[in-house]
């Protein structure tokens, strides 16, 4: 941690107190966790970036996870960046009543931000979200650098925990930020849409950080041409046929098995699955494996059907971990949102049409491929047909 307590009295390590000073304080007894109270002791060494650590190994409430030297340099850095740009800024400011305590805290505004480096399951992740938002505290979290690979233009892999923190900006689009310490820079992710538990296709926007306004952070950015997403978009349904059968992931194995006593093939899945349906993220399974399901029940039920039984089946397999739900709690919605947005992708189609609130009708069978070649062919034709970036 970057901040103690001493003769009562905040006292941190991003100023120019000197090594010598600190250890005089530090013989007085005084320095302080100001979470626990416990002492704590200056850590001015050579190789990593000085910081405060508890002298005894009791545990401290306001401590979630051990700190790198990445993470303190980055958080450094950025209590630095947002000191040019806002006034009444708190370093690691101890929130007691959700016991959490935030990287940086912006008094003026409330709001809190995070950053992350070292890996959080989503229990825990999404536990610190609701801390913050049961106190009317806004959040945002900014992520190091190190946790983001760019596997080629506009495709990149994140840690599988990171989309839990993802928000929408004014145009509705998901996004996140990444600041790496070493380079003093942001990556500023824009129009994200989830492939798989980890890739996603976006747009990157770099930044050195003297250049970089707060409100940038927060906000929609110029969007690029779809044309890029389209071809991603293409060349991972590709993937997905050419490796489905191989695939031994629970979900898979389990549609594999569906669709082969039905006498159908997972390589050669109707075209109308594996799309960007609206709100399809919501559920965290391979858009392909889960709505070539959906679609399947449709082919089984009744020349109508309701929405609550395609919930229910979903909410079976999820229930029994085959689908998993993904969580986003700073978005509004769930799996049934993204079973709606895929049936009105289904509308757009004329494979159904909604009868009121709750039953639809199918219009027309589902179409499957015969061969690999055609399956690629229709992957092409009902991707333009559908425009289906207009629906996410």
């Amino acid at each position: 941690m970057l901040v103690a307590l001493y003769e009562n009295q905040f006292v941190d390590m991003t100023g120019e107190t000197s090594k010598e000073q600190w250890y005089s304080k530090m013989r007085t007894g005084l320095l302080l966790c100001p979470v626990c109270k416990n002492k704590v002791i200056p850590k001015c060494g050579s190789k990593k970036i000085w910081h405060f650590a508890h002298q005894s190994q009791s545990a401290c409430t306001g401590l979630h996870e051990a700190e790198t030297n990445y993470h303190l340099m980055g958080k450094k850095s950025l209590f630095h960046w947002l000191m040019k740009k806002e006034e009444n800024l708190y370093l690691e400011h101890y929130l007691r009543d959700i016991a959490q305590r935030p990287d940086i805290y912006l008094g003026k505004k409330n709001h809190a931000i995070e950053y992350q480096c070292a890996t959080l399951n989503v229990d825990m992740f999404t536990s610190r979200i609701y801390g913050y938002q049961s106190i009317e505290v806004e959040s945002d979290w900014i992520f190091g650098m190190k946790r983001i690979k760019k596997k080629r233009e506009n495709l990149y892999s994140l840690q599988m925990t990171d989309l839990t923190a993802a928000k929408k900006d004014k145009s509705g689009k998901l996004y996140l930020n990444y600041f790496c310490p070493l380079q003093q820079q942001f990556l500023l992710l824009r129009n994200i849409l989830p492939i798989s538990q980890r890739k996603v296709i976006a747009e990157g926007y770099t930044f050195p950080a003297k250049k970089l306004e707060l409100s940038m952070m927060f906000d929609a950015l110029n969007s690029k041409c779809y044309k890029h997403q389209n071809l991603l978009w293409n060349n991972q349904k590709k993937t997905w046929r050419m490796t489905a059968y191989k695939n031994v992931s629970p979900s898979i194995m389990y549609v594999k098995k569906v669709m082969y006593f039905n006498h159908r093939s997972i390589t050669l899945f109707s075209p109308l699955a594996g799309m960007l349906s609206y709100n399809y993220y919501f559920i965290e399974t391979s858009p392909y494996i889960w709505q070539s399901y959906l679609l399947f029940i449709i082919d089984k039920l009744s020349s109508t059907f309701t929405l609550q039984q395609l919930e229910n089946e979903c909410k079976k397999l999820i229930s029994k971990r085959i689908f998993q739900e993904r969580k986003l709690p700073y978005l509004k919605g769930s799996y049934q949102c993204a079973i709606k947005g895929y049936l009105n992708y289904l509308e757009s189609e004329n494979i159904i049409e909604q009868i009121n609130g709750i039953h639809y009708k199918k219009k027309r069978s589902v179409p499957y491929p015969k061969t690999l070649e055609e399956a690629f062919e229709q992957d092409k034709i009902f991707s333009k047909k559908a425009v289906i970036f207009d629906f996410v």
